[in-house]
């Protein structure tokens, strides 16, 4: 069930009352924390009742994981998607429940920017300032089709927050081909 807990369970299944079909889910699905594998998510192309969710990766204890699908849910028949549906569940006791929200803007013509992650790094013992060249972040998240980022079910603690605006999606800083925005405290 949504926001379940002590989630050790390989497999999700998210069942709806009426066909959808999925529609650019590899682009739209962003998964916070990231897994290193990409789970294997059906059907695809074909209307369903149901999403299927094959998790290929090892889940980290005590972490709450949003799987938001953005807009990518569609009824089969209208057409009409299912606006940010977020499948959220814990490997934990409870679910995280922090949010932070705001805006990207360009840091030269101070123009809105679509297309970029926002990450969240947490700041502990194991924090350097060279961690977004070599890990991924705790919690991330896009803005795709506005300008606003919205991160829910965040765990207590301090982060640094970046803007990355890439090609890979990989979620690793790449100087000569990504852009890079640090927020200029941690929060």
């Amino acid at each position: 069930p949504y926001e379940s807990l002590h989630f050790k369970s390989e497999k999700i299944k998210i069942f709806f009352n009426e066909y959808i079909t999925l529609k650019d889910v590899n682009q739209q699905l962003v998964i916070s924390p990231p897994l290193k594998y990409i789970p294997t998510i059906t059907p695809q192309g074909s209307p369903s009742k149901y999403i299927s969710i094959k998790i290929t990766d090892t889940l980290k204890e005590n972490t709450t994981y949003i799987f938001n699908f953005g807009n990518s849910i569609q009824d089969n028949n209208e057409g009409n998607k299912l606006e940010r549906f977020k499948y959220v569940f814990s490997t934990g006791d409870c679910i995280d429940s922090l949010t932070t929200k705001g805006s990207v803007k360009d840091a030269y013509n101070k123009e809105p920017k679509k297309n970029v992650s926002v990450l969240l790094y947490e700041v502990d013992e194991n924090f350097t300032d060279s961690i977004v060249y070599k890990e991924k972040p705790s919690y991330v998240t896009s803005i795709i089709d506005t300008i606003l980022f919205d991160m829910s079910n965040l765990k207590k603690g301090t982060y640094m927050l970046i803007a990355l605006q890439e090609d890979i999606n990989d979620y690793l800083f790449n100087p000569k081909e990504d852009k890079i925005g640090v927020f200029d405290r941690f929060i």
